[in-house]
């Protein structure tokens, strides 16, 4: 699981940390199991974490973490605050991950979802109906005012100009066709943007990319077209709710 949640490389010097040696026919690993807060601290190691509290568990999975040997051998032998503060921040993404992929498994989405992505994808861009944002640049402003980037907040608008008004009656067509399965897929929506709000509070850029993710997982559709999709439900109102802020 260690291993896993590196992706295959050092967090810290991006090599890789299982490979095949020359003349191998199976794999070696190049890793160590390294603490980030000091199993036994030096006093000086002590000193510089003085305002940093130890975890309950030292040996807990939540205080290890995968290195190459040499970032290893470094980061113990040349203790710097700045490193540990870098490699626990690194570590609290990875568990973040995890308990995201964790939600993804247990949060449902209705296929509905899946036939709304294939109606736009299938259009051409001579099909596409363009929206006005400007009648609907308040509420995006609103909703992102804090918390996103300037590149989400940019992505998000370009998506809902070229994309909601098709999206929007592809959704009524199927409204029309069964307005239970659709209320439920909103309030699926819904729900989970408010278990990511919960975990990511005041960071809409990983809530916005969490969203995204659990849509493609869901419909098996690629993520590209799960963010537009995404960005259709910020303006269409289950994600982002100005209540939230």
């Amino acid at each position: 699981m260690l291993y896993a949640e590196t992706g295959g490389i050092c967090p810290l010097c991006s090599c890789v940390i299982i490979d095949k040696k020359p003349g191998s026919k199976n794999p070696s690993k190049f890793y160590d199991v390294a603490h980030i807060y000091p199993l036994n601290p030096t006093p000086a190691q002590s000193l510089a974490l003085a305002n940093h509290i130890a975890p309950t568990d030292i040996n807990g999975l939540s205080n290890v973490i995968c290195l190459c040997p040499s970032c290893h051998k470094k980061f113990d032998k040349d203790f710097k605050i700045e490193e540990y503060d870098r490699l626990r921040a690194i570590k609290d993404a990875f568990i973040s991950n995890a308990n995201a992929r964790k939600s993804i498994s247990e949060h449902s989405l209705r296929v509905e979802i899946r036939e709304l992505i294939e109606a736009f994808c299938d259009l051409d861009d001579e099909s596409l109906v363009a929206f006005d944002v400007e009648l609907n640049a308040h509420t995006l402003s609103e909703k992102l005012k804090k918390g996103a980037s300037n590149i989400l907040k940019r992505n998000i608008r370009n998506d809902v100009v070229g994309y909601f008004v098709t999206i929007r009656e592809e959704l009524r067509i199927l409204e029309q066709r069964d307005q239970a399965a659709v209320k439920m897929l909103l309030n699926q929506i819904n729900t989970y943007f408010w278990a990511m709000h919960k975990e990511h509070p005041g960071n809409k850029d990983v809530i916005f990319n969490y969203i995204a993710q659990w849509i493609s997982q869901k419909s098996g559709k690629s993520l590209d077209v799960s963010k537009i999709m995404t960005s259709f439900f910020v303006q269409n109102c289950e994600v982002f709710d100005v209540s939230a802020e």
